[in-house]
């Protein structure tokens, strides 16, 4: 019963090589479709089975990396924010020397080159200009004492010392060139203040002219600001002959310098120098006109 004739074979044989067949057919790769018929087609819009090695790079995504590169505006940047960043790489500029405290406090004018043999008008000797201030001079004490009565103001001579003095404190220094009175400028114990000429030790007030307010006219004459009113670094050290003006500025500015001669004596004593441009007024060249036009002291 178990043996199996010719004409069984046929068909057991026929059978393993159509499943055969039939695995092929299923094990096939179907063949890549254009992309335009994928997109319609159903079957490309679910996942696939199969892993893939490699990935192509979607379309999409190249293209929007193309617009990126071809736009010039994503690399246009502002490099102004970066002007105040200092560059250690970059050469910089030469620096200015640096200004001793002598120097910054004590800075004087240029030096003029006019004589009295460049003035043509009227140019008074030096005993007619010592004679006119030594007058405006009595006025303007007499004015001073009157003024100090009618506020009451007491003399306060016997006050204290509050600051420590310089051992040269007061001792008489001749007569200075502007070159010397820089010397006794704000960084310096001794303290010398130049008016008209007249040289004034005000040591005793550092607090003023050591470091405070009017610490830039130590070293300095300051005729010129009190004239003017404008008290200042700039006007100091500029000198100017106001007696070639005209009678009615030089009454009227001899009245202003003497006025403030008074309050540094009142404050600081006698002068204990002179200042040597001053003993030769008369080669000073004459007052600029526009600040004079500007000036609105009374």
């Amino acid at each position: 019963s178990f043996l199996i004739g010719a004409e069984d074979l046929q068909p057991r044989r026929a059978r393993p090589a159509a499943m055969g067949q039939a695995c092929q057919r299923r094990a096939a790769i179907p063949e890549a479709k254009p992309a335009s018929e994928a997109k319609d087609s159903p079957v490309a819009s679910k996942p696939k089975a199969a892993k893939c090695t490699t990935q192509p790079t979607p379309a999409p995504v190249a293209s929007a990396v193309a617009s990126k590169t071809q736009d010039p505006r994503r690399y246009t940047t502002d490099y102004s924010r970066f002007d105040n960043i200092e560059d250690s790489d970059e050469d910089e500029p030469p620096k200015m020397p640096l200004l001793s405290e002598e120097e910054k406090c004590a800075e004087t004018a240029p030096e003029e080159t006019f004589t009295a043999a460049d003035w043509s008008g009227e140019n008074p000797t030096k005993a007619t200009r010592d004679q006119v201030k030594a007058q405006m001079m009595e006025v303007c004490r007499k004015a001073f004492k009157e003024t100090r009565l009618k506020l009451g103001v007491i003399n306060d001579e016997d006050a204290p010392e509050v600051f420590k003095l310089p051992k040269d404190h007061k001792k008489p220094v001749g007569v200075l060139t502007t070159q010397e009175l820089a010397k006794y400028s704000c960084s310096h114990d001794r303290l010398l203040v130049s008016c008209y000429g007249d040289i004034f030790d005000v040591s005793s007030r550092p607090d003023q002219y050591g470091y405070g307010d009017k610490s830039y006219q130590a070293g300095r004459d300051i005729t010129w600001g009190v004239i003017t009113g404008k008290e200042k670094a700039e006007s100091c050290n500029r000198f100017y002959d106001i007696f070639k003006l005209d009678h009615d500025h030089i009454s009227r500015y001899m009245q202003i310098v003497c006025g403030r001669l008074i309050s540094l004596e009142d404050d600081f004593g006698q002068p204990v120098g002179r200042l040597d441009k001053f003993n030769l007024e008369r080669d000073l060249p004459p007052a600029p006109t526009d600040e004079i036009d500007e000036c609105k002291q009374q």
